[in-house]
């Protein structure tokens, strides 16, 4: 799915459609990728403060914790891999990755192996468009959850985001 996102604004609508979508869907795993300033911190801290008791979580990029764990629900663990080589970093995001009660999300997931990443969640991509604001995002589905999850998001994005 790609979707325009034509102001900071309009990536938080996306970031609040991926939370309400969690919920109705148990998708556990988003994967990010993308250049520095694109607005990944900027999606995911909407998605977060979209979640119940998210209002109360102080989303942040991770770069020099590598993990940041908000008190959500579902748990969130938001990683950062950015100063890391490419591979898994630790056991951590291993674990994180394979518990379902949590919600992995992951920043700079370039420098996951293929053998890294999980068999359901969501990729979403972000690049610059074409004017100064404008976001573009591709979200593809790893798995039946992310296959489910892209579904219920197909109305939504309709009205707002389709390029």
């Amino acid at each position: 799915m790609r979707l325009s996102l034509r102001s900071a604004a309009a990536t938080q609508t996306l970031g609040r459609a991926l939370a309400q979508a969690v919920e109705r869907e148990n998708l556990r795993v988003f994967l990010f990728f993308g250049d520095l300033g694109v607005g990944k911190t900027t999606l995911i801290r909407a998605l977060v403060e979209a979640l119940p008791g998210g209002k109360n979580a102080e989303t942040s990029s991770p770069s020099f914790t590598i993990c940041n764990i908000y008190c959500t629900k579902p748990t969130v663990h938001h990683f950062d891999l950015y100063r890391l080589e490419p591979g898994l970093p630790d056991e951590s995001l291993e674990e994180s990755l394979d518990d379902t009660g949590i919600l992995t999300i992951v920043e700079w997931s370039e420098r996951l192996l293929a053998a890294g990443l999980p068999a359901d969640g969501l990729t979403v991509s972000l690049a610059r468009g074409e004017k100064e604001d404008e976001r573009v995002a591709e979200l593809a589905a790893l798995g039946p959850a992310g296959e489910r999850l892209l579904k219920s998001l197909a109305g939504a994005a309709d009205v707002f985001f389709r390029t």
